[in-house]
């Protein structure tokens, strides 16, 4: 059975691969969940790192990172109990609407023999 933050950084990574979406309270309570559960201190620096997939600068990572502390969130809550405190602060909300997103998009041109590889490609031997 996959652990809590395996889940959460393959939904991360899914979301990556896709489309970049907003950054949202559902998305960040899980992060939270995994920090709060490992013992990792909520602090911009910490919040920059995980949060590399958005455009999430040194400015905009603290004052998330001060807004998250005003919470009193702890590692007994579950995600679902993170989530309504963050959906509950007005502050933390305008934060996240901040925050840009983005999408990439490839555009490829081929013609002749073999493939044309774009991205991850895994060969098999």
């Amino acid at each position: 059975m996959k652990s809590i933050k395996n889940r959460c950084n393959n939904r991360l990574t899914k979301i990556k691969e896709e489309k970049m979406e907003p950054l949202t309270t559902v998305i960040l309570s899980g992060i939270l969940y995994d920090m709060l559960k490992h013992s990792v201190s909520i602090t911009g620096q910490n919040l920059k790192e995980k949060l590399q997939g958005w455009l999430v600068d040194e400015n905009q990572s603290n004052k998330l990172s001060s807004a998250i502390s005003d919470l009193n969130l702890d590692d007994e809550m579950n995600e679902l109990a993170i989530n309504r405190r963050l959906m509950a602060s007005i502050d933390l909300i305008s934060i996240l609407n901040e925050i840009p997103y983005y999408t990439t998009t490839t555009i490829q041109i081929h013609s002749g023999d073999g493939d044309n590889v774009a991205g991850n490609k895994n060969i098999n031997n």
